[in-house]
């Protein structure tokens, strides 16, 4: 009987890294190679977690329009329709917040991007080299 609960138990453990391996597979081939090297470029690992691809509403509300431009993100030449943002959890944390990169696009090409300290965190900051951010924003 305890031979029957441990074959139960392994089963289960395997299947569950299978799925694992698979959804992390999946996960890396949907992600465009040209959003890895942007965030490589900047010295940012992509953490497991499946990327948000939604569109992109440019703010009309100044206050969010400033928001954005203090995280030198502009909009000039860029129409709703046309924005798509990619949302990718990053492996680095500032104290108890996950950082997630936000790459906009158009026609399939990255057109600006910023990190939103986490979902519940309204604040985004500009795109900026790993460790300048760390040292600057997370201390």
């Amino acid at each position: 009987m305890k031979k029957k609960g441990f074959v139960g138990i392994s089963m289960f453990f395997l299947s569950y890294v299978i799925i694992f391996i698979i959804l992390n597979a999946y996960s890396l081939a949907t992600t465009p190679e040209k959003h890895t090297e942007w965030l490589e470029e900047y010295g940012w690992k992509r953490d497991f977690y499946f990327s948000r691809k939604q569109a992109f509403t440019i703010p009309s509300h100044s206050e969010s329009l400033n928001t954005y431009q203090s995280a030198d993100v502009r909009f000039k030449g860029y129409e709703d329709n046309n924005l798509v943002q990619h949302v990718y959890r990053l492996k680095e944390k500032c104290g108890n917040r996950y950082l997630e990169a936000v790459l906009l696009t158009s026609d399939d090409k990255i057109v600006n991007s910023y990190i939103k300290m986490s979902q519940t965190d309204p604040g985004i900051v500009k795109m900026m080299y790993r460790p300048q951010f760390m040292d600057k924003i997370c201390k």
